[in-house]
């Protein structure tokens, strides 16, 4: 399949409305110059969440999410950027254009990626019946002839060129080219490898094979499974374009097609074949991380389809050690409308071994044992500290604090806690709360920094110090139209390049985007810098609030804040040139210019 065409993506903005494209998800209601809802982002009582029509862009003024009709699509819908220009397209009764003359032997996302996973897939799923000693696996595991149909469980041979010949070769009476494309796209995504000496050969060799489905039911990758206890006893294909571990859930396109009146939760395991086992007993609504700690992009994933997600883990310390890890990634997206529940197995089981030897009755035993997530963090706070000694009290609160200020979409869940864990220890509500209070402050002092221009280990809900670069980049990409009111402005251009450090650069950049194309929009611009480096620190900064909707308070705070910026490059030049005299005698020029600026900057007060 081609690529959608680079100019129709910037021209399709230009063509939506993207006010049509919200409300075709959500209600919005005029006020003002706005549109206004509650944010579908995060859970709030009163309407945050703006659209601005003029612009071109959303803006939530409570969680900070922000950007424009393909970051809403992409973010509501949970698709690929694909997915979502096709999406608004479709909304806008407007036809995709795509580039039919367009072949890349590197681009991993088009639909020959998917054709050539479903070949594979096939391929192995065939080998599979040829191979007593698969079945025979299979079989001792309970695992039944239409299970192996559902999850097309497949055999990869005991040779090193299998699928090379079947599918990256194929007949051999094709052109040369095509193979040799589809060849390198195999390479690319783990399926082939190559040696030092060039020889390509097969990744999965003597293995049970598990095709790996995206929510679309789309095949993206392979685990593979050894018959006997060699090690290593699972190898997964490697991450690409198509495949992002921390990205997907095993089984979540079987599970989103049970009804959501008839979902009361998803449990979540630790393997596919714990989902396979289960599901072969009658338990459909399991999912799987794939080799890798679940992410919070899997935890949205699954707010998406249910209420409530149970976590289930072996009862061994590794199983413990994995929940708690959890907390640090569930706690941040936590909402008072969703319920989160930990379930633990004997220490000697997993969800696999359970259900074969005591079936689904009896796993459901310990299901209905779930511990809430108040009584899960409640619990091994105490299994961890002796609370009857001072010193292990104080540790406990200062571990309970460091927990609870991740919570901050959830305020009844955090004061539900905060009330549990007074009780634990017996202080008074209001003094656990008061330490949880200097815990966020301690944590927000700590987490102070000052992070380079491109967003660099930000998150869209992040609050940033607004220094004055980041003010005139926020004010222009919130109104790229103030770039005419500027001043002399190629005399600004000029100064920046010449004698600003490189974190003009982005402003530079915005500079020119809005130079080549003087009525862009913000929606505009943000779509110019996705999947750049500068993609993070323009979301969060179209998301600032700065100031009223009056045009001339508009340019003189653009103005003061190029001013502020001036005078901070002059400042730091002084200061480089005093620390300098220290060192050195400075020349005749530098001493003139020190001499010139330390005059001179008090025009820029």
């Amino acid at each position: 399949m081609p690529r959608i065409k680079d100019s129709f993506i910037s021209e399709l903005l230009e063509r939506v409305d993207i006010v049509d494209v919200i409300s075709s998800r959500i209600s919005l209601k005029k006020s003002g110059s706005s549109y206004m809802a509650c944010c579908p982002f995060h859970q709030e009582k009163s309407a945050s969440f703006s659209v601005n029509q003029q612009k071109q862009y959303f803006n939530c003024f409570g969680c900070h999410e922000a950007g424009n009709a393909y970051k809403f699509i992409m973010k509501y819908d949970n698709v690929s950027f694909i997915e979502a220009v096709e999406e608004v397209a479709k909304i806008a009764g407007i036809s995709v254009e795509y580039d039919t003359s367009y072949r890349d032997d590197h681009d991993e996302s088009s639909v020959d990626i998917y054709q050539i996973t479903a070949s594979v897939a096939g391929f192995y799923h065939q080998e599979y019946f040829k191979h007593p000693e698969a079945k025979n696996y299979l079989a001792q595991r309970g695992i039944s002839a239409e299970t192996v149909e559902k999850y097309q469980i497949g055999f990869a041979p005991n040779t090193w060129d299998f699928i090379y010949r079947m599918v990256g070769i194929g007949a051999g009476n094709e052109d040369p080219k095509f193979s040799a494309e589809r060849v390198n796209k195999m390479l690319g995504i783990g399926l082939l490898s190559k040696s030092d000496n060039g020889k390509v050969f097969d990744m999965f060799r003597n293995r049970l094979i598990i095709p790996i489905r995206d929510k679309r039911g789309r095949v993206i990758g392979f685990g593979g499974r050894v018959l006997d206890n060699s090690k290593p006893k699972y190898i997964n294909s490697r991450e690409s374009n198509v495949y992002k571990k921390g990205y997907e859930l095993f089984n979540l396109d079987f599970v989103r097609k049970i009804k959501r009146e008839d979902l009361d939760c998803i449990i979540i395991t630790e393997g596919y074949m714990d989902v396979i086992a289960l599901d072969q007993h009658g338990i459909h609504n399991a999912v799987a991380s794939l080799g890798t700690a679940t992410t919070e992009h899997q935890i949205d994933l699954l707010f998406k389809q249910t209420d409530r997600v149970v976590f289930c883990y072996d009862g061994d310390s590794a199983g413990r050690h994995a929940a708690w890890h959890v907390l640090g990634v569930v706690l941040p997206v936590l909402r008072d409308d969703k319920v989160l529940n930990f379930c633990f197995l004997p220490p000697e089981h997993d969800p696999d071994s359970l259900v074969r030897e005591r079936g689904a009755k009896g796993f459901m035993e310990y299901m209905n044992q779930s511990l809430s997530l108040k009584d899960y963090i409640i619990s091994e706070i105490k299994s961890s500290y002796n609370l009857a000694r001072d010193d292990e009290k104080v540790k406990a609160v200062d571990m309970f604090c460091s927990l609870v200020v991740k919570i901050t979409d959830a305020p009844i869940n955090r004061q539900n806690l905060i009330n549990a864990m007074a009780v634990v220890v017996g202080w008074t509500e209001e003094q656990m709360k008061h330490c949880v209070e200097q815990k966020a402050l301690e944590t927000a002092s700590q987490n102070l920094q000052y992070p380079n221009e491109s967003g660099e280990h930000l998150s869209s809900s992040e609050k940033i110090e607004l220094t004055a670069l980041r003010g005139i980049v926020a004010r222009i990409i919130q109104n790229p139209y103030l770039v005419a009111q500027i001043p002399e402005k190629e005399k600004f251009t000029y100064l920046l390049s010449k004698y600003a450090d490189d974190k003009a650069g982005i402003i530079l950049d915005l500079l020119q985007k809005i130079a080549d194309k003087p009525d862009i929009t913000t929606g505009g611009l943000l779509e110019k810098y996705r999947s750049t480096v500068y993609e993070k620190i323009m979301n969060i900064l179209v998301s600032y609030q700065l100031d009223d909707e009056y045009e001339n308070v508009k340019i003189m705070s653009l103005l003061t804040f190029i001013r502020r910026y001036f005078k901070e490059i002059v400042e730091e030049k002084i200061t480089w040139l005093a620390y300098e005299s220290q060192k050195r005698k400075l020349t005749n020029e530098e001493m003139a210019l020190s001499s010139y600026l330390e005059r001179n900057i008090r025009n820029l007060k």
